[in-house]
């Protein structure tokens, strides 16, 4: 038998969605339509292999779909963002699920990040910023984004396009300011943090991300009437 085999919901909730990676790749959809390769930037640890499998099974389970090569939730899968929000709200409140050292991935980072600008807020002409965190690695040390109000790109190599604006910071702090643990004000005063460039740009760049989409402040209940 591969499942609880217990009457209880919860049981046979989990029979469905409590394998390992499998409410991580449903995040990865609540967003909207996704690649196989989109999906594999945002968890950038889950073997494709494993990737596969459990994709299959949403897809059996009638909570994904896919067309034109993108995955995307069905109004069953997207019915778990409840669930995927509750889960986040546990685990930024609780110190069972607190940081850690492991938990610092500048490719998932930085992939989130690249998926929450605020296109609206950018200025009228592409800006780059160069990101550089100095505790990894040269794999996952350097990463650009090209921002523009009609396009948003996440490279690992340098194009050679001229940089505007740099970031230099360990993970832990960027990964910190993300999560809405700490300001920008206190991320820009951190003695390892360096922000330079073009100052008119410094002063705005920080407007220009939405952040972590289950920061605190985003979990935050609402006020009663």
């Amino acid at each position: 038998m591969s499942g609880y085999g217990q009457f209880c919901a919860v049981a046979r909730a989990l029979d469905v969605v409590g394998e390992r990676w499998t409410l991580l790749i449903v995040r990865e959809m609540l967003s909207g339509p996704v690649t196989f390769g989109d999906i594999r930037r945002g968890i950038p640890r889950i073997p494709p292999a494993t990737l596969s499998t459990r994709l299959r099974t949403l897809r059996a389970a009638g909570l994904v779909v896919v067309s034109d090569r993108r995955y995307q939730l069905t109004d069953s899968g997207l019915s778990l963002a409840l669930v995927v929000r509750e889960l986040a709200r546990w685990g930024m409140t609780t110190e069972s699920a607190a940081l850690s050292e492991d938990d610092l991935d500048t490719v998932a980072l930085t992939w989130d990040m690249q998926r929450r600008v605020d296109v609206d807020a950018l200025p009228e002409a592409t800006v780059v910023l160069e990101f550089e965190f100095t505790d990894r690695p040269p794999s996952d040390r350097y990463f650009w984004l090209h921002l523009s109000k009609t396009n948003v790109n996440l490279c690992r190599q340098d194009t050679g396009a001229p940089v505007d604006l740099w970031l230099t910071a360990p993970t832990a702090e960027v990964t910190h300011w993300w999560l809405g643990d700490l300001t920008w004000s206190q991320l820009e005063q951190h003695p390892e943090v360096i922000v330079h460039g073009n100052r008119a740009l410094q002063r705005q760049m920080h407007r220009w991300f939405r952040r972590y989409a289950f920061a605190r402040s985003a979990l935050a209940p609402s006020p009663s009437a």
